[in-house]
């Protein structure tokens, strides 16, 4: 008996979450390139003199550039072999929940390499949303509409550069801003400065966490890719379970 076709409510939502996934990953891409000094001045300021301040600091700078390169790179296609193992919506839900929390655990970075181990886990996310997003889209949509929703997706990622860059004009407002909220709130002063000191960058890295949301959106109205749960086994289809070579049948644990 055949699957019914996804409806196009279902392929609308897939489209709205792949979107703001590839939006939330350009920004925070675009995001450390802004406040990525700032942090390490702030960091490394206790643990080297000032004369080789500037030295150390373009030093971690690089590294942790490199390692977010390497980390996307591999998280792609780690994510990819977890997306044909347990299906889309259940990869890109974890790759998400990866790149977002791993990015706002940042703001609590006390040392340089603490950033260059929480991007480099937070780059395996982004770089598994990236090909589990285009992979669910492409799959639940029509083959004349593929070019389309693959290019709108793709913009997302320059939109949420483009938010950077508004964000990096209006700084100084947005930072005056953030510590008159903090304060109403209850906050105190001490705790206003170490959020919101040095351009933010502890606020800034906390709030890449607000991506996570994304993941109730995708795991209550995304559907699964037709074409996956086509190509599955009949017998992982029916439990998600899959054979053993002694013919019984292990039932992993997902989130």
């Amino acid at each position: 008996m055949s699957r019914p076709q996804t409806t196009a409510t279902g392929r609308n939502m897939a489209l709205i979450a792949a979107f703001l996934g590839w939006l939330f990953d350009g920004f925070e891409m675009g995001l450390f390139p802004l406040i990525g000094k700032p942090a390490l001045q702030d960091l490394l300021a206790g643990s080297t003199t000032p004369e080789l301040l500037n030295a150390s600091l373009d030093r971690w700078f690089s590294v942790i550039i490199a390692t977010f390169l390497v980390g996307a790179a591999t998280g792609g296609v780690f994510f990819g072999w977890l997306g044909d193992r347990i299906g889309r919506v259940k990869a890109m839900s974890v790759s998400i929940f990866t790149y977002a929390i791993f990015t706002g655990l940042c703001g609590f970075a006390s040392e340089a390499w603490h950033i260059a181990i929480l991007r480099f886990i937070a780059s395996l996310g982004m770089g598994g949303e990236w090909a589990l997003g285009v992979a669910l889209v492409n799959e639940l949509w029509t083959k004349g509409n593929r070019a389309v929703v693959a290019g709108a997706i793709g913009a997302a990622a320059n939109i949420g550069y483009l938010l950077v860059a508004v964000l990096s004009l209006s700084m100084n407002n947005f930072i005056d801003s953030m510590r008159s909220l903090t304060l109403a709130v209850g906050c105190s002063e001490a705790t206003a400065s170490w959020l919101l000191d040095h351009q933010a960058w502890r606020f800034l890295m906390l709030s890449g966490a607000l991506p996570a949301g994304i993941i109730f959106l995708i795991r209550l109205f995304v559907p699964e890719s037709d074409k996956w749960e086509e190509e599955r086994p009949p017998a992982r289809r029916a439990t998600g379970a899959r054979p053993t070579s002694r013919g019984c049948y292990w039932v992993p644990w997902l989130p």
